[in-house]
């Protein structure tokens, strides 16, 4: 059984439109395993299938989920693979970034410091104007390099957000930060904006100008996560950071975050293999 959460943005959206908006089939398909109760609304607190009609009206309710039988989520998961447009977004050479995995559902760049993983007010560039035919799954900081995963179809991109969101990608980080610690390995258990926030540590080695390398772990997605835990935790803020890092002249600032993304795994929704991502930096691996 495959269930979806109800998001703000689906609120008053029809069932069976949402379902042809995620899964590009026809209406007239969903309506038919509607009926046949393959595809239903799913209770939270009571466990429990609730039968409903195609044009129920979604609401934003925490304890309901719209479901799916397994079998019927599977058989649309291959004809999206079998299916998928071939032709890749074409990106001007000199904007193009480097493809560290590929396949049928995602595709993983690395992204260079600088560079907005999406348009903001006050920036014109980004990774997803760059891949417009391609969905983002996560964000970087723009500051922070490394490892950025996008979907290819809509059905990876639920896919893969549940996984983020269940916390079931396991992502390594590479820091460099002011200051030395006394343990050589640890977890950072300190909630941030009120909610729960997670992060192991270990030491990596001592570096020049009173600096430690570390890799970080994050297991939570809190925005500013990793910066908020060395800076307010372990009292050993990020070099470059320049909103929770030591004040500094423009002189001796470095020219960038010193985050960067080293490594991503998680189990491939469709295949149910486990995928590992490397990106290697030289700025963080000498």
């Amino acid at each position: 059984m495959k269930l979806f959460a109800i998001g703000k943005g689906d609120v008053r959206m029809r069932l069976d439109r949402w379902l042809k908006a995620n899964f590009q089939r026809p209406q007239s398909f969903f309506q038919r395993h509607l009926r046949q109760k393959q595809i239903f609304l799913y209770d939270v607190p009571t466990q429990r299938r609730v039968k409903t009609r195609a044009d129920f009206i979604l609401e934003e309710n925490p304890a309901l989920r719209i479901g799916m039988t397994q079998t019927l989520y599977d058989a649309i998961a291959r004809d999206a693979v079998s299916s998928a447009d071939p032709v890749d977004p074409v990106v001007p050479p000199e904007l193009a970034l480097p493809i560290l995995y590929e396949d049928s559902s995602f595709v993983a760049l690395h992204k260079p410091p600088r560079l907005a993983t999406q348009l903001g007010t006050s920036t014109d560039d980004s990774v997803a104007s760059r891949y417009p035919h391609w969905k983002l799954v996560h964000r970087l900081d723009k500051g922070t390099s490394g490892i950025l995963l996008l979907a290819k179809t809509r059905l990876a991109a639920a896919d893969m957000a549940a996984l983020f969101r269940n916390n079931l990608v396991q992502k390594t980080y590479i820091a460099q930060v002011h200051g030395h610690l006394t343990a050589l390995t640890g977890v950072i258990d300190a909630p941030l904006d009120d909610q729960s926030a997670k992060t192991s540590f270990r030491v990596l080695k001592v570096g020049e100008n009173y600096t430690t390398w570390l890799e970080l772990q994050p297991h939570t997605g809190r925005k500013h996560q990793l910066r908020m835990h060395c800076a307010d935790f372990l009292k050993t803020p990020i070099v470059g950071d320049k909103r929770y890092g030591l004040p500094s002249s423009s002189s001796d600032r470095p020219s960038r975050l010193m985050l960067h993304a080293s490594s991503l795994s998680f189990i491939h929704p469709t295949s149910h293999q486990r995928v590992v991502i490397s990106c290697k930096d030289p700025t963080f691996h000498n």
